[in-house]
């Protein structure tokens, strides 16, 4: 038996405004990373932030020297100065950090090539386009997106943050929505892998990102109700 989804996007539904489609959300793999200027701040509950104030004054007393020992040695501090001065040394270093940071770059680009072969192209468009703003809510919206929703005023998804390991009541809200009259096109993509319910969101700027079902009789239920409109 699969999941509902009718039932929790009923519950955000404007008044008088139609549910054509309702099925899971499953965010499709290599979708581009949203650059950190873009990103909201996370919210924290005011117990996770006492948590996690007291472990940052625990681990801060941790790693405070021990009184007497490193700044009775005026010499171990001359000598860390020459070391850390000597044109050799640092020379040495930065040779060391430019390989490493070269390493790291053609390592990116092998997985990059990977995951293109892989999974494919997965947004056309900057991050001023529909596409990169809708990514943008819905990272920023945080949680976990669970539904999808097609009516015949808008697409929205909704996104979960009842997370963690305890089992509690799904806590809901639209993490991002666009308008019908703003899509273009759902453009199916079915894949022989999971997941196979690709398909992808056009906009009327011709920007797109892929957005995904877990099966595709679940993708071409949405793209069916978007045509049938």
């Amino acid at each position: 038996m699969k999941p509902d989804h009718v039932t929790p996007c009923r519950q955000f539904l404007h008044p008088g405004e139609v549910l054509w489609e309702a099925r899971e959300y499953t965010e499709y793999p290599d979708l581009p990373l949203v650059p950190a200027p873009l990103r909201a701040p996370r919210k924290r509950s005011a117990r996770k932030k006492g948590i996690l104030g007291a472990l940052g004054e625990v681990l801060d007393r941790a790693s405070r020297p021990p009184s007497g020992t490193g700044e009775s040695r005026p010499g171990g501090r001359l000598l860390d100065n020459r070391l850390v001065n000597n044109p050799v040394t640092r020379a040495v270093g930065t040779v060391a950090e430019n390989l490493n940071e070269a390493q790291e770059n053609i390592e990116d680009a092998v997985d990059d090539a990977a995951n293109r072969a892989l999974f494919g192209r997965t947004m056309e468009g900057d991050w001023a386009s529909m596409a990169g703003r809708f990514l943008v809510q819905v990272t920023n919206a945080g949680g976990s997106p669970r539904h999808q929703a097609l009516t015949d005023r808008r697409l929205f998804v909704l996104t979960d943050h009842a997370s963690g390991w305890r089992e509690r009541p799904p806590e809901l809200e639209v993490a991002a929505q666009i308008q019908l009259s703003n899509i273009a096109e759902l453009r199916p993509r079915p894949r022989t892998v999971f997941p196979r319910g690709r398909f992808d969101l056009v906009f009327v700027d011709g920007s797109w990102l892929a957005l995904s079902c877990s099966f595709q009789d679940d993708m071409e239920a949405m793209v069916g109700a978007f045509r049938g409109r």
